[in-house]
């Protein structure tokens, strides 16, 4: 294992202190940001897909649907290339990553959330109504907190999915823990299994070490309603 040990410094930090930061932490402040920007995209896109206006719904599908039926991939090469052309102004790989792979886990994070939002039962619909809340004022404040929680594990299943995906980003040139692997491995020639198979470990450390987090907070939750029958919610 010494070509581990001779390259730990490259594999968790990339050329840092002397260039940019990569490696490992690059990987995983890239997961914090993109499943940061995904949530706030999924919630977005859920709540529009309950708000009274029709036409809004529909485009709120479309895009979902849109998003969805387009590998990962095609998809942040999509962004990468077409952004730069639509505004005029030159965007980082980063920067277009974090973009491509917020909206593209948002739009399935939103799924997540649409399933959790008609888990809450009509009552609490006609109830906020009663009180005279709006439909934005009543998702925001009553269904979509409990909908988070009843899909818990399924948010973090998706967020260990991210963190396993991030790894396309290296097809930008990006410096993340699985292109320091390759480059070192092109490097070495000849310990292929040693430097994969401690990207796998670590890869797979990680996931369980979310996991298990996302355990915890599901065993904290464990009053929220659980996913049952789509009810007429609205």
């Amino acid at each position: 294992m010494s070509v581990i040990s001779d390259n730990i410094r490259y594999l968790m930090l990339g050329l840092f202190p002397d260039g940019p930061i990569g490696g490992l932490v690059l990987t995983v402040y890239l997961s914090v940001l993109i499943g940061a920007a995904s949530f706030v995209v999924g919630v977005v896109l859920a709540s529009i897909a309950f708000v009274p206006s029709a036409p809004v719904r529909f485009a709120s599908r479309m895009l979902i649907h849109g998003v969805r039926g387009v590998p990962s991939l095609a998809f942040l090469f999509w962004v990468y290339f077409l952004i730069p052309r639509l505004v005029k102004i030159d965007i980082s790989p980063l920067m277009s990553a974090t973009i491509a792979l917020g909206i593209y886990h948002g739009a399935y994070i939103a799924e997540d959330l649409r399933g959790g939002i008609q888990s809450i039962g009509a009552g609490q619909w006609q109830a906020g109504r009663a009180l005279g809340l709006r439909t934005t004022q009543l998702l925001h404040r009553v269904i979509l907190p409990q909908s988070i929680r009843a899909v818990t594990p399924t948010l973090i299943s998706r967020f260990v999915n991210l963190f396993m995906y991030t790894s396309i980003v290296s097809t930008l040139g990006i410096l993340d823990f699985a292109r320091a692997a390759i480059l070192v491995n092109n490097r070495e020639l000849v310990y292929p299994m040693q430097v994969f198979g401690f990207v796998g470990l670590t890869y797979l450390a990680i996931g369980y070490g979310i996991t298990r987090a996302g355990k915890r907070l599901e065993q904290r939750w464990n009053w929220a309603p659980k996913i049952g029958t789509r009810t007429n919610a609205i």
